[in-house]
């Protein structure tokens, strides 16, 4: 008996380092950022989601522009307040389709270009692989996945005709800040599975809900009957 797998279906759904560059009038300073930032495309649509960063920025010339950009990129421009101050913005975070890379968010003034300050975080696709492709059922493989940067534990829900018959933890703690897992686990941890199409959802939520707040993907496993010729 082995499965075949199709690839991983989204469902839903990141400390920042400062640099002052020297001879800024004003001492800019940046809001931190998360640690990372995800980033996902849905298997099925193709709809691309990108989370958006939030930020916020002071010390800059009153009433001046201010040139916000993403790894050199100008993303846009903005005005100060009477108090150098930026309000409240909102940017998507740079795409990755896979891995994870760092990014930088730059904010220039203007009136004074070495009045500019950066911050520095990271961006992560949102996915999960299983290796080997293709193995019996009761076979440890490795579940690899990035992207699941809220706090808690990863679990796995092994679906059969729409009901959950197996909730496994996948992973206790996702390392690192994007959030990453590496792990050998049983493909689908049932005795004696039955031959069809299961799905297996990664998330972090202890209870299956199909469409979970936190994000999630999706694994279809297909079992099917090998049958091999004698020798």
């Amino acid at each position: 008996m082995h499965t075949s797998r199709a690839l991983p279906r989204l469902l839903g759904p990141a400390v920042a380092v400062l640099l002052l560059l020297p001879g800024a009038a004003h001492a800019a300073a940046l809001t931190p950022l998360k640690p990372c930032y995800v980033t996902s495309t849905d298997a099925v649509s193709g709809e691309i989601r990108r989370e958006p960063i939030s930020f916020g920025a002071t010390g800059f010339t009153p009433h001046g522009l201010v040139d916000i950009s993403l790894d050199g990129a100008l993303q846009r421009t903005v005005q100060a307040d009477a108090a150098g101050t930026i309000p409240d913005q909102r940017l998507d975070a740079p795409y990755r389709r896979r891995g994870q890379a760092p990014f930088r968010l730059t904010a220039t003034d203007r009136a004074n270009p070495a009045n500019t300050v950066e911050a520095l975080s990271n961006v992560t696709a949102f996915d999960v692989s299983i290796r080997p492709s293709t193995a019996a059922p009761s076979s440890r493989v490795r579940f690899r996945g990035r992207g699941f940067t809220q706090p808690g534990r990863v679990y796995g829900h092994y679906l059969f005709h729409g009901k959950v018959r197996k909730t496994v933890t996948m992973q206790r703690k996702p390392g690192g800040p994007c959030g990453t897992f590496s792990v050998k686990r049983r493909q689908i941890p049932v005795r004696n599975p039955r031959l069809g199409q299961w799905l297996l959802q990664i998330d972090q939520e202890r209870r299956y809900r199909r469409a979970p707040e936190r994000g999630a993907l999706r694994v279809i496993i297909r079992v099917q009957r090998v049958f091999r010729r004698p020798r």
